[in-house]
């Protein structure tokens, strides 16, 4: 019987600390538009989009899209880019525990 319990204790912690395995894909749309979509993250996780712009002059911006919690896709679009003077350079992601 104290055998069984405490194997169960090791999977029990893991089930309760934080990010797991996370597993978070990025991609743009039009190149203008990051997304980032993430799952694995647990209950109290959240992650955002990090995109880099860069306008006709090779100006570099970094901008990011709102938290959302795990299994869910959050967004950002690139200021200034009705005009076709601004585009993404660089999709991905950042995560908080």
């Amino acid at each position: 019987m104290v055998m069984g319990a405490s194997l169960m204790t090791p999977s029990a912690v893991a089930a309760e600390s934080g990010i797991q395995s996370a597993d978070c894909n990025t991609w743009s749309k039009r190149g203008t538009t990051g997304y980032a979509y993430c799952s694995g993250l647990g209950t109290v996780a959240a992650h955002r989009v990090k995109i880099v712009c860069v306008d006709t002059r090779g100006v570099e911006s970094t901008f990011y899209g709102k938290w959302v919690g795990n299994a869910k896709t959050s967004s950002r679009k690139c200021p200034g880019t009705a005009d076709g003077r601004v585009g993404i350079l660089r999709v991905g992601s950042q995560i908080q525990d």
